[in-house]
């Protein structure tokens, strides 16, 4: 079947169930709360949700608007694809009852929660939005920085400092796992300090997996051990001589002939100019992370 012609002549996208099994398990776990601290903490984050929801449906109207105006108008077959995807509500029940039905407590919902969709799911939106269209991106970008103020509010309320170490540690494998070579890797600074371009980032970028598994042979910390998430901010930074430590390695090893990289000039290039700036930051006392570009 041929695309609509208008966009009134275009059936609606059904969103209904996009957030239902975080509309779940929330529910089970206010049902589960046990102290009135915990209930006022979920009641906080049921508020956030409300404002979240009308922020998401505000990005769909206006990511639909603007695929309209691009002239992309889609067929009534194609919806019904669309919305075929998307398992029905009795399965997302389902769904629900197997992932938070057999926790005993509100917090083992929430963290399940938290590692189904926290992990993969949040960091793979987070890298997915350079190939949102070029007049989508900026508000993609908005409202993905709101999904992951709203994931760790999640996490605040759940308030167990021994289960976020271990979130943010599956956040950076998923990162890892998940980050294609052509997404530039930059370096922050705490204080800020003048870092490395464009290009250096992109460098690093391209051979930041063989990176990595060099300084796994090497016995010391992959680069990808520094790598910040989203809300660390800040608080993702290590003290910069112990990134040093790790860039000094990789610039003694990466010359000998026996480890291949491409562009192993300008990697090592690249990796001079790190030191430099880690140097810096070291004489002062300070921090640094790694930061994949939103």
């Amino acid at each position: 079947m041929a695309p609509a012609s208008n966009s009134a002549d275009e059936p609606p996208l059904d969103r209904s169930r996009d957030h239902l099994l975080e509309a779940h398990a929330l529910e089970r776990a206010l049902a589960l709360a046990d102290d009135d601290a915990l209930r006022a903490r979920l009641a906080a984050l049921a508020a956030h949700r409300e404002a979240l929801m009308r922020e998401r449906a505000a990005f769909d109207a206006e990511a639909t608007r603007l695929r309209h105006a691009r002239g992309e108008i889609y067929s009534a077959a194609r919806i019904a694809a669309l919305n075929a995807m998307v398992p029905s509500a009795d399965d997302l029940a389902a769904q629900a009852r197997t992932l938070y039905g057999r926790s005993e407590s509100a917090v083992e919902v929430m963290k399940t929660h938290a590692r189904v969709h926290y992990v993969y799911v949040l960091m793979g939106a987070r890298l997915n939005l350079v190939h949102l269209p070029a007049d989508v991106i900026d508000a993609g970008r908005a409202m993905q920085r709101a999904e992951e103020v709203f994931a760790n509010a999640w996490l605040a309320c759940i308030d167990d400092p021994a289960f976020l170490v271990e979130l943010r540690r599956d956040q950076r494998e998923a990162l890892k796992s998940l980050r294609t070579a052509t997404r530039p890797m930059y370096l922050a600074t705490q204080p800020h300090c003048e870092g490395l371009d464009d290009d250096d980032a992109a460098v690093l970028g391209r051979a930041w997996n063989k990176l990595d598994d060099l300084a796994t042979a090497l016995g010391v910390e992959p680069l990808s051990t520094f790598v910040g998430v989203p809300g660390e901010d800040a608080h993702a930074a290590v003290p910069a001589a112990r990134v040093a430590a790790t860039v000094a390695a990789l610039r003694a090893a990466l010359p000998q002939p026996q480890h291949k990289l491409p562009a192993k000039k300008a990697t090592l290039a690249s990796l001079e100019r790190l030191a430099a700036v880690l140097e810096v930051q070291a004489a002062r006392d300070g921090g640094a992370w790694f930061e994949i570009d939103l």
